[in-house]
């Protein structure tokens, strides 16, 4: 019986992450799931949301992007994970920067296609996001729609009605049509919809969107920063720059402090970071001037990831963040 592999995919901050969630917290009893995270910058955030089970299986491929043919960590971890552990489903989440074609492509090929069954590729679309015409025109944004057999508003609560209602006309006169328009919050789609078979004759406008060269890290991601000795990571690709940092577990972070370094930055596109505060940890997700905070399981390191559309004077962002250090 092949493993059923679904494709949750979107652009930046569109709350992929958060539906994943919403889909594992209703995933079926006695069933073992994997999923497989990809991040744009060097330093992964993502994974540390989701707290891996004895039936959830959770795999990292950071720094790149797992849609290009070169990325062979994506690949690995691929088979690696279907020899291992034979997950009875398999939920793979690209970088809001990632065009799914090379993906799809690596699921159907010759060695994966009697393995695995492809079920409907599911695109989140924040409706706020879509109406401005700058990432209309861009060429995977449109693609990451064209290849969706699911095209779903979410944030739909802040979106309004109107905007909402704007985006379902516009994605109803969309061809080959979807085989399902829907709207939701927080990320709270329905389940059922990861069994919709999907239509084969989607294809990409925009094949050559992703050709061009990725900074690629093929480093392990397990070294330990010391103490006041953050490490440093950049990437970069797509037109987009990131800069990651890994503090020690040892270093605590004052919370006011943190969100005033979230609410004030300036020239960044997507931020996302853990840290601990106390004996808690947190992890606080941003984009638009919009952030938020949520209480997490994960302890092994305070890590933050900034994406910005230009290369920025990453030692200023260093030294406030230090600044928010007890």
């Amino acid at each position: 019986m092949k493993i059923p592999v679904n494709i949750i995919t979107g652009f930046l901050g569109v709350g992929k992450t958060t539906t994943i969630k919403h889909i594992l917290a209703n995933k079926p009893s006695g069933e073992r799931w994997a999923v497989i995270i990809n991040e744009f910058g060097a330093v992964s955030i993502d994974h540390t949301a989701i707290e891996e089970k004895d039936d959830l299986t959770i795999r990292e491929v950071a720094g790149g992007c797992i849609c290009c043919t070169a990325n062979l960590p994506m690949q690995v971890t691929l088979t690696t994970l279907l020899r291992s552990q034979k997950p009875d489903r398999i939920l793979i989440e690209p970088t809001g920067m990632g065009h799914p074609e090379k993906i799809l492509d690596l699921l159907q090929n010759q060695y994966l296609r009697d393995i695995l069954e492809v079920r409907a590729t599911i695109c989140l679309v924040d409706p706020r996001k879509w109406i401005d015409a700058n990432v209309r025109a861009h060429e995977t944004f449109q693609d990451q729609i064209n290849l969706a057999d699911v095209l779903v508003a979410n944030k739909a609560d802040v979106a309004g009605e109107e905007l909402v209602s704007k985006f379902k006309l516009w994605s109803e006169n969309l061809y080959p049509p979807k085989l399902l328009i829907d709207s939701v919050s927080n990320g709270e789609i329905n389940i059922d919809w990861l069994d919709i078979q999907p239509f084969e004759g989607r294809k990409s406008a925009f094949p050559q969107a992703h050709t061009h060269e990725h900074h690629h890290h093929n480093e392990e991601e397990n070294e330990l920063a010391e103490v006041g000795k953050p490490v440093k990571k950049l990437s970069k690709g797509l037109g987009m720059y990131s800069c990651g940092w890994l503090f020690s577990p040892e270093e605590v972070f004052s919370l006011p402090k943190l969100r005033q370094f979230f609410s004030s930055m300036q020239g960044v596109e997507r931020a996302k970071g853990v840290f601990r505060i106390g004996k808690d940890w947190v992890l606080i997700n941003a984009i638009d001037g919009e952030f938020s905070i949520q209480y997490i399981a994960y302890r092994r390191d305070s890590r933050i990831e900034l994406i910005a559309n230009y290369d920025l004077d990453w030692l200023v962002f260093e030294v406030k963040l230090k600044d928010c250090l007890i």
